[in-house]
């Protein structure tokens, strides 16, 4: 691949993003988005505009005039408040919905459905409807995760990105068994920013997680004359996103970074890694925080039956 220049995208040639562009892939602020549909027009845009109570925010017009939608293979970690206190949950952002897409994806179709949903409320309420989206769906996966473009002027979040995740019945416990909300970025490119990679998917051992459905369309693509520098240096980028907690534990810079922290520490427990726990509590690391749903290590160490992990942890906490 050739050099170049400082000031393009994402430092990737224009030639090279039309290569990929070729082949179905966008980057956008720092994340990349595969089987990527071309650009929504502008009527398309106002249409959808017509719905909202408030104007669209300038990075989700920016990326609708880039690709109308497409999907994204990251972790996207989310901490939501309910009846039972705070939790840290997986909120399933690998869709971005676009009009002409099947069900689950089609942006249309969502409009159409919280439509529905916000008149029905507001009739059980008594009350009379706006006619207007306060929340815009623009992703999520199937019916039970969705990501939301606030639209709502003079609110505190307008402009911010709100996810929601469906709660399971109460015998899922101690899985989240409530509807779950909580805005968590103040804009798309914010959200964009806390689509993490919590392991490596090249060391996955072919165990799906995130990032196995982007290296196989990635292999697709080579097959389809993706030429290898670039797919090699498209990885590199997609793989930027990876929270390198080991770096960082490594380095004894740990315990500034609490996401990595919670990362490493999932990883610990659930590789049953005694010694591993006891190198993250020798950094300064707390143990305490929430590391799945409503638990911390110990909790979700229990909960899992790692033995040595929760023999570890109940002598260091």
């Amino acid at each position: 691949m050739s050099q170049a220049p400082m000031n393009t995208p994402h430092g990737f040639s224009e030639a090279d993003i039309h290569a990929l562009r070729a082949h179905g892939i966008e980057l956008f602020a720092g994340r990349l988005i595969f089987a990527a549909q071309p650009p929504m027009d502008e009527d398309a845009i106002a249409a959808v505009q017509a719905h909202c109570a408030g104007p669209l925010p300038p990075a989700l017009l920016a990326l609708w005039r880039q690709t109308a939608g497409g999907r994204l293979d990251y972790n996207l970690s989310v901490e939501v408040t309910t009846s039972e206190g705070p939790r840290i949950e997986a909120v399933s952002w690998c869709e971005l919905f676009y009009n002409g897409s099947d069900f689950y994806r089609d942006l249309q179709g969502w409009i159409e459905n919280e439509e529905e949903q916000a008149w029905e409320t507001a009739e059980d309420a008594g009350e009379e409807w706006s006619g207007k989206l306060a929340y815009l769906p623009i992703g999520g996966f199937e019916y039970c995760d969705r990501i939301y473009a606030v639209t709502s002027p003079g609110a505190p979040d307008d402009g911010g990105m709100l996810a929601w995740k469906m709660g399971l019945p109460p015998a899922w416990a101690p899985a989240l068994t409530e509807d779950a909300v909580a805005t968590f970025a103040p804009s798309l490119l914010a959200a964009f920013a806390c689509l993490a990679l919590h392991g490596d998917p090249l060391a996955s051992n072919g165990e799906y997680g995130a990032g196995s459905e982007l290296l196989a369309y990635l292999d697709t693509c080579r097959s389809n004359g993706l030429p290898a520098p670039l797919a090699d240096a498209l990885l590199a980028f997609y793989l930027r996103a990876r929270i390198d907690w080991r770096a960082l534990l490594q380095a004894g810079t740990l315990p500034a970074h609490p996401y990595a922290v919670r990362v490493a520490l999932r990883h610990a427990v659930e590789q049953d890694d005694a010694a591993l726990l006891r190198h993250i509590h020798a950094s300064g690391a707390r143990l305490d925080g929430l590391v799945a749903g409503g638990d911390n290590a110990l909790q979700h160490a229990r909960f899992l039956k790692k033995t040595s992990a929760i023999t570890a942890l109940e002598g260091l906490m």
